[in-house]
């Protein structure tokens, strides 16, 4: 049923009540963030496609009130206009697909010119005896701007660059819940049998009997010259990271350093079970448990930092993490 339902998706494009001849166009030319060109629509808003490797990826919104409905990122499948084409040079359409329990969504994406034409072919499978219909219309992309991620290697994971579509708001317009210190005041001490990273009377870091991660602790904020450590959703905050200035540093990672990559374009707060998580595809970062908008938050902060690398001292159940931005 899917395959039929695609190739009357392809049929249905080509007579277009959306329009034009289909463009020759690349998979990378659908990236970005699209905005419906009709404000008021009650039907999708706004569409965010993602790549990662070889992973493309469609996030839909549809009208809902108070907020947007996300129907969540599912990975997407591009087209060539002939089998001996190529996907990567010559893809002129996406098709994604939703399965919401009581019907199913198909989502087809043109491009057209600078902008998307995109229908929704719903299949509705609850036996509710409604007709399947399809919906159209036309997204403009964001014309807010974006931030351009370059690629990224850390040892053993290389991650392609990509674009954190719409608008990025400077650090500075962030809401941060940040505390600052002065580098060269901090110690490593033993306060009461817990070796902490102090400034003065007050500590910034605890190691608990772990001495030698403080250590490292320690070395790790002088060599990237960290001047505030900065959290989410405190008390007992599920994100910390440090800044120097307004800014979290770009260096390279050190040797040694225990980091993870991340590609801020493809972080998103999702629902996983009950619990909102922080992901980027299959992989969960940080978890909030009931407090999506901490997770909402956590996001802004990676996206707006342009954070690409998670880093750790001492795994499991690290007493330290922090970010690094893309260098």
């Amino acid at each position: 049923m899917l395959k039929k339902l695609a190739a009357v998706c392809a049929a249905a494009s080509a007579l277009l009540v959306l329009g034009a001849a289909a463009a020759h166009a690349a998979v990378n030319d659908f990236v970005g963030q699209w905005t419906n060109q009709d404000a008021s629509t009650s039907d999708v808003t706004r569409v965010t496609v993602t790549r990662t490797g070889g992973t493309l990826r469609v996030n839909v919104f549809g009208r809902c009130s108070p907020t947007d409905c996300d129907w969540g990122a599912v990975n997407a499948t591009a087209f060539a206009t002939t089998a001996a084409g190529n996907v990567n040079n010559d893809a002129d359409v996406v098709l994604a697909t939703y399965t919401q329990g009581f019907a199913r969504k198909t989502v087809l994406l043109r491009l057209n010119g600078s902008n998307i034409a995109y229908e929704v072919f719903t299949e509705f499978t609850d036996s509710s005896g409604r007709a399947n219909y399809r919906t159209s219309g036309r997204l403009a992309r964001a014309t807010e701007g974006g931030l351009r991620v370059p690629g990224i290697r850390v040892p053993g994971v290389v991650i392609p660059g990509g674009v954190i579509p719409g608008r990025i708001e400077g650090a500075a317009a962030l809401s941060e819940d940040c505390v600052s210190f002065t580098p060269g005041a901090l110690r490593v001490q033993n306060v009461s049998g817990r070796w902490k990273i102090t400034e003065g009377s007050h500590w910034v870091a605890d190691f608990g009997s772990n001495r030698a991660a403080a250590d490292q602790g320690l070395a790790i904020i002088l060599r990237y010259g960290f001047t505030s450590q900065c959290f989410v959703a405190r008390p007992n905050p599920n994100m910390t990271y440090w800044r120097r200035g307004e800014r979290v540093p770009n260096l390279p990672t050190g040797a040694g350093e225990d980091c993870i990559a991340v590609n801020p374009a493809n972080v998103e707060a999702r629902n996983v079970s009950g619990a909102w998580k922080v992901v980027q595809g299959n992989q969960w970062m940080l978890d909030f448990g009931a407090n999506r908008e901490g997770a909402e938050q956590a996001v802004r902060v990676i996206q707006t930092h342009n954070l690409n690398r998670q880093c750790f001292v001492s795994r499991p159940n690290p007493p330290m993490t922090y970010w690094l931005s893309a260098p």
